[in-house]
């Protein structure tokens, strides 16, 4: 016997042989992000400004929030065995449960591609999106106010929605509805990622969102390049329609101090005033990817169960309400990002529920 062979750590091959098999699972998801990194690098190249594309930015915050979302599932899950379960011997119940279906090695080797790719994308996307002025000017406000009117028979959607919502108390809990996007997407994020039950549903939702964000986030962002309503009066010359709402919106944050898109459309804007990109940065209205992105949590949750389906559905309808009202949005905007995502998730469903090779592997296939 070899050296080498005597000398192997215990279950080297079984790492050896999951590690393999979990590369193969994402090969298709490694094959799109790693295409559009690509043509990102090439836009940045040949428009001079290549050192703009990040490969990194969200890199620390995906590391830490991974920490901490897993830490929180698991007290979650040691609160759910004291306190249901209600096992005889606690201590060994937990250890039980944790190594033989929360920590076990096929589900971190599964997630690792997942969270080390949206990562990327991410990065990579934040710089596209605050990249949109060099590829194209903001010249599209106009219309998309003037198609907005016309699509409500002549009423500006904020204003039809004013009489309902136009109270500060609770403005302020549609903002803070609004906010929480950020954790639904990380949940949706982290749940697929470490889920190991239905592979082709994981990959279609991982898929759709890295297709829908390059392709109605980037390309339709790009050639529909518009400010949304809380910027209408910087692209727009003459008098802003808008004023009215963003006025109410100060007001409504004097008053209760919760209306936070006041403070983050100054932050933005500055962060374009002074053309800097960071975390979050870039001013795009069309299509609104926060509708997108709810969409696409909707879609999740009905093939999920018919109650988180429709707890969901409701969310991407307060997200929609919100988008307008918040002033960040045209209506139209939340409308183009219903139908996209839905189109491409229905796309990339073709491919996964049917001969599904190029997105996912075998095994992958026979554990769904």
């Amino acid at each position: 016997m070899s050296f080498a062979a005597r000398s192997a750590p215990p279950y080297a091959g079984e790492w050896v042989a999951d590690v393999g098999t979990a590369v193969r699972a994402h090969t298709g998801l490694a094959a799109v992000v790693l295409t559009y990194v690509l043509i990102a690098l090439t836009i940045g190249t040949v428009h001079g400004d290549a050192n703009r594309i990040s490969l990194w930015l969200y890199g620390s915050l995906f590391t830490t929030s991974t920490g901490i979302i897993g830490v929180v599932f698991l007290l979650g899950r040691v609160f759910y065995i004291t306190f249901v379960v209600r096992p005889d011997q606690l201590w060994s119940a937990v250890v039980t449960d944790l190594r033989s279906h929360c920590l076990t090695r096929k589900r971190l080797l599964n997630a690792l591609p997942v969270i080390a790719l949206l990562s990327m994308f991410d990065s990579v996307f934040t710089s596209m999106k605050a990249m949109i002025p060099v590829l194209h000017p903001y010249d599209w406000d106009a219309t998309l106010m003037t198609w907005d009117k016309a699509v409500h028979f002549g009423v500006a959607p904020w204003q039809a929605l004013q009489p309902v919502l136009a109270y500060p108390m609770l403005t302020g809990v549609i903002n803070v509805f609004y906010n929480l996007w950020l954790f639904v997407l990380a949940g949706c994020w982290f749940w697929q990622a470490f889920t190991e039950r239905d592979q082709r549903l994981r990959m279609q939702f991982f898929v759709t969102f890295v297709l829908c964000f390059a392709i109605l986030g980037n390309l339709v962002a790009t050639l529909l390049a518009s400010g949304g309503p809380c910027f209408y009066g910087h692209f727009v010359p003459g008098p802003d329609p808008y004023g009215p709402l963003l006025h109410y919106l100060h007001d409504a944050n004097r008053q209760v101090g919760f209306v936070w898109s006041t403070g983050v459309q100054d932050m933005l804007w500055n962060a374009y005033a002074t053309n800097t990109s960071g975390l979050g940065s870039g001013i795009s209205a069309m299509p609104s990817m926060h509708v997108a992105g709810s969409t696409l949590f909707a879609l999740l949750g009905w093939r999920t169960s018919r109650a988180f389906g429709a707890a969901l559905t409701c969310y991407a309808a307060v997200i929609m309400l919100g988008s307008v009202h918040l002033g960040w949005h045209y209506a139209i905007d939340g409308y183009v990002g219903v139908f996209g995502t839905t189109a491409l998730w229905w796309m990339v469903g073709v491919v996964v529920g049917g001969d599904g090779r190029y997105l996912t592997d075998q095994s992958a296939r026979r554990r769904a």
